[in-house]
């Protein structure tokens, strides 16, 4: 992992194609090493999560070269690897199981997308899966996120995602003891790792035991959807 870190160090300040082909070879070992650090964590969360079983790692793992059609920003490539385990695939619409590895940077102004991070739950979901999910916080599924989250290791772990939240509550989901959840526009919660902890001989057993901790709140919102289809933003 250290390779990899040390190949992601590099791309930051060279993020061109011309360098890119001249250090093919150190991009592939970094890549590979990371499809192997990805794929051991999926046949592991496959015995963990029944939902996850018969997924491929080729439906999880995320590209390095970046989408630069809608962005002011034109650099090529990634600065990080990434992986999603979702049912069926990060196409889909459901709660998953997220590992993004980045070098630690001080100079990028974003705490969360500045470092390696682990994140569970949905994120980004399209309006009518939100719909589905808010109506099944408020007729009582709320009170199985809340005890979740009351969970002391829990609390150690993971920081809820509050950001951006509904202004309005929708009308028929008013005055509810669950209205900071119905509010919420993502419902994942992450936590930043250090470089230390991502070069730790102990690593992958690190991250599984994080996953499995958050396996009970993605479980809520994999039932609520389970059937439904949507189309991921990923």
């Amino acid at each position: 992992m250290e390779q990899v870190l040390d190949f992601l160090r590099e791309i930051k300040v060279n993020n061109n194609t011309e360098w890119m082909h001249a250090h093919r070879a150190e991009y592939e070992r970094a890549r590979d090493t990371f499809k192997a650090l990805s794929q051991e964590i999926l046949t592991k969360m496959q015995v963990i999560d029944p939902f996850l079983r018969g997924l491929e790692l080729k439906n999880c793992i995320f590209r390095f070269n970046r989408d630069t059609r809608f962005s002011a920003d034109k650099a090529p490539y990634k600065r990080h690897f990434g992986v999603y385990y979702v049912p069926g695939g990060k196409k889909v619409v459901g709660a998953g199981y997220y590992l993004h590895i980045q070098p630690v940077d001080s100079d990028d102004p974003d705490p969360l997308f500045s470092r390696s991070m682990v994140d569970i739950g949905i994120y980004m979901p399209p309006s009518k899966a939100a719909k589905i999910i808010r109506e099944e916080i408020y007729y009582g599924g709320g009170q199985q996120l809340v005890e979740f989250l009351s969970q002391k290791k829990v609390k150690q772990t993971f920081t809820l995602d509050n950001a951006d939240p509904l202004r309005v509550l929708p009308k028929n989901l008013k005055d509810s003891p669950y209205d900071q959840l119905i509010r919420m526009r993502n419902w994942d919660m992450s936590r930043t790792l250090t470089d230390e902890e991502v070069l730790a001989d102990d690593f992958v057993d690190r991250v599984i035991d994080m996953f499995a901790l958050g396996k009970p709140w993605n479980d809520f919102f994999n039932n609520v959807l389970d059937g439904a289809d949507f189309e991921s933003a990923f």
